[in-house]
């Protein structure tokens, strides 16, 4: 049974306010590998492969997490720290599936749901109490349909909106359940001590120059100046005050709408080849493009991932007038993202291709331009061969190795 923060409890909301749950499962990775292997379990797991490639932590569990290991440190970072760690090569085919799971058993309990990254979803429970109970009985139903039916852990927060109910299930963690105050003055109070850092938008350096200017909590934000604000957020000046006091209009996305299909791939070594780095996208706007065809889908908007050789992370993106159903016209969409984003001889340690915006494939067959479904087919009779053969057998002709360009050529 999941423990349950006394934090807010005096504010139950009632029988019309929003509600919204944030369910996040908890060091999901290390703990699928903990479950199918019990050897591992009240060991420190680190999901990510040898640590001494140049891969990154995918996933640490608790375990390892007291030794300062956690999600995007570098494995050779990790095995420094922990060296008698457990390192797990991923698993994604495996984490998929479980994510799938969750969401099924998620959507028994709300029709609305917000699925935000693999482990972690929204549920709006706004007008249902009278047919499935308080918020916090719910919420208890979840935590343990989760733990009955996937072996796992999940905490779970409570709350008016996205943002206070993403920041609660944080509160408890592992195995938790945080309700939030649903009274604004309450809301204000139940924020004010928190770390700046848990505000989003405010990321490790913005979090560092707040703190020499002596704003340390949320509440020093709420009593800040307005000219302050201008001059540290500019123009989201207003979204960062709204955000300390807890106001969050947003509503819950629906899956179709939220979707993203995505592939990375790291080097061995940082990249500044431009033909090395368009290979890499071809082979990423394939894999996505046969993803999304596997499940009927297109994106509208194309996304090119990046990772420098300081590790800081960067993503670009092109929304067009209709969805992306080909792999060549993600590629081409993700070449000119390249060619407009990254300098020459810029350092790359990882590039990825993605699409979001998911649209159903059976209605843009519709409405797409003749070429685009003379490449679909193409594309699709690749798959057939694919599968029936192996992937191997049909490459590209950009595939194949040539001298190295300029990257503006």
């Amino acid at each position: 049974m999941a423990n349950l923060s006394n934090r807010g409890m005096d504010a139950n909301p009632n029988i019309h306010a929003r509600v919204v749950l944030h369910v996040d499962m908890d060091a999901f990775f290390a703990s699928i590998e903990q479950r199918d292997n019990p050897v591992l379990l009240g060991k420190p797991v680190i999901v990510g492969g040898d640590p001494t490639s140049r891969g990154v932590v995918s996933a640490a569990s608790y375990e390892a997490r007291r030794f300062g290991v956690h999600s995007a440190m570098p494995t050779r970072e990790a095995y420094k720290r922990c060296p008698h760690g457990a390192f797990i090569k991923p698993r994604m085919k495996v984490y998929q599936a479980e994510s799938e799971h969750l969401m099924q058993i998620l959507q028994t309990f709300s029709p609305s749901i917000e699925p935000i990254s693999v482990d972690e979803a929204f549920v709006d429970l706004t007008g249902s109490a009278r047919l499935l109970g308080s918020p916090v009985e719910v919420a208890k139903a979840i935590a343990h349909a989760i733990t009955a039916q996937m072996h796992l852990t999940a905490s779970i927060g409570i709350a008016p909106n996205k943002f206070l109910a993403k920041i609660a299930s944080d509160c408890n963690k592992p195995n938790g359940i945080t309700l939030v105050p649903f009274t604004q003055k309450e809301i204000i109070a139940w924020l004010a001590p928190l770390p700046i850092g848990r505000i989003w938008g405010v990321g490790d350096v913005t979090e560092k120059k707040l703190r020499i200017t002596g704003i340390q909590t949320i509440g020093d934000l709420q009593h800040a100046t307005d000219l302050f604000l201008e001059q540290k957020f500019g123009s989201s000046a207003q979204r960062f005050r709204s955000l300390s006091c807890g106001i969050d209009a947003r509503p819950l996305n629906e899956p179709h709408a939220r979707g993203s299909i995505s592939k990375e791939h790291t080097f061995s070594t940082d990249c500044a080849n431009v033909n090395e780095l368009r290979k890499t996208l071809l082979m990423c706007a394939t894999a996505v493009a046969a993803e999304a065809r596997a499940k009927n889908l297109a994106g509208r908007t194309v996304v090119f991932t990046y990772r420098l050789s300081n590790f800081t992370r960067h993503s670009r993106r092109c929304t067009l007038s209709s969805a992306a159903l080909t792999a060549n016209q993600i590629y081409q969409i993700g070449c000119e993202l390249l060619e407009k984003h990254i300098r020459p001889g810029t350092l790359i340690r990882l590039a990825g291709l993605g699409i979001s915006n998911l649209e159903s494939l059976i209605q843009q067959d519709l409405f797409n331009a003749a070429p685009q479904r003379a490449w679909a087919k193409s594309e699709k009779a690749s798959d057939a061969l694919a599968a029936k053969f192996g992937k191997k057998l049909i490459h590209r002709g950009t595939e194949i190795a040539h001298p190295p360009r300029s990257m503006h050529d």
